[in-house]
């Protein structure tokens, strides 16, 4: 008899949203336990036997780099799967069976994908966890590893005391291309990170958003707070990092994306910023980045520039994610001898023609 899958939502990594406090500062902490391993050549076999899906309908450079690697260096395999070569809509088949077979024969799916109710719905019928590697709603993978990085560079400060600032367009009613800003803001607000969203003020989180932040604050009694400016100087000499992603993110050329790049870039990160802030000033972009758009390449080149390191704790970020919702305890090697017992007692036994023991018998006498 069929059964229906019966995953949590926080058995999948949709959102920050759906994870508490406490399960995102763990997965923190893994993440430093597991670099700390990879840094001393160290690679721990957490995932072997594990296959993980990758469904890619967006390119990408280091969220499939990231993934497929961290799966290697688990112990296990990620297979590529381009949307456009499964038989997913155009009268063929549906998000849901497409998710029902592929979470049968995988530990875990990775997707990236335009319309987050795509994303959604293969959660919903998947039968093992699946993780958000970006839709136009949210990147929580790549938010993960930025506030990860926020830890390395601020070592032994709380994150209570790390104010962030977030450069550009803070609000998503418009036109969907705040998938990191939306991630940040949850992040900050259940860990108790001063939020600061910088950029013109009908780009100021709406009113949705800002009741979530809000909500999120209270529940986790964490003190986040959330300002609101126009001005990139105002808050500056506090602030600890800036955190920038593309202006024009998958925009057409003309008018529209001519008057958004217009409009968003006094909120650029340039030496004149980051001369005025405090001397430990981390600068974080996403990648990619338009350079001397979001970011000067003065800046981006520069000492003050996290955004390499922050792509490189893209892999650790995925190590910990995949190790903290795929990993099981390690099948008993008995119950392993059992089932190879088993098999190869029913092979010997078989009749069969066996081509690599042919192969090496000596033919010469027949030519």
């Amino acid at each position: 008899m069929r059964v229906p899958p019966k995953l949590r939502r926080n058995n999948h990594l949709v959102s920050t949203a759906d994870l508490s406090a406490k399960e995102l500062r763990d997965i923190l902490h893994l993440m430093k336990l597991l670099k700390d391993a990879h840094v001393q050549g160290v690679q721990l076999p957490l995932l072997k036997d594990k296959v993980l899906a990758m469904i890619f309908e967006i390119s990408s450079t280091r969220t499939r780099c990231s993934f497929e690697n961290a799966m290697t260096y688990l112990g296990g395999h990620a297979e590529f799967l381009a949307m456009s070569n499964l038989q997913i809509g155009d009268g063929h088949e549906s998000m849901r069976d497409t998710a029902e077979v592929i979470s049968r024969m995988c530990d875990g799916v990775i997707m990236r994908c335009n319309d987050h109710a795509y994303l959604e719905e293969f959660a919903r019928y998947s039968y093992v966890p699946v993780f958000n590697g970006m839709t136009m709603d949210g990147h929580p993978t790549q938010v993960l590893a930025d506030v990860f990085t926020m830890m390395e560079h601020l070592p032994g400060v709380p994150l209570q005391d790390v104010t962030v600032m977030y450069m550009g367009d803070n609000n998503d009613n418009a036109d969907k291309l705040v998938p990191i800003q939306r991630e940040m803001m949850w992040m900050c607000a259940k860990l108790g990170m001063t939020y600061i969203a910088c950029g013109p003020r009908a780009m100021w989180p709406n009113e949705a958003d800002t009741a979530q932040f809000e909500r999120f604050a209270e529940e986790n009694h964490s003190g986040a707070r959330l300002i609101c400016t126009e001005d990139p100087f105002e808050h500056i000499a506090d602030v600890d990092f800036t955190v920038s992603d593309s202006f024009v993110y998958g925009m057409p050329e003309g008018p529209a994306y001519d008057a958004r790049r217009a409009a968003l870039m006094p909120y650029q990160v340039n030496q004149a910023l980051v001369d005025a802030g405090k001397p430990s000033l981390g600068v974080l972009h996403c990648l990619p980045c338009e350079r001397d758009c979001e970011v000067t390449s003065e800046v981006l080149d520069g000492p003050n520039s996290l955004a390499f390191e922050e792509a490189e704790n893209r892999l650790h970020a995925q190590k910990a994610i995949l190790v903290w919702f795929m990993y099981a305890d390690p099948t008993p090697p008995e119950l392993t001898t059992y089932h190879m017992g088993k098999v190869e007692g029913f092979l010997h036994g078989a009749e069969r023609d066996v081509p690599s023991s042919v192969y090496h018998l000596d033919h010469s006498e027949e030519q």
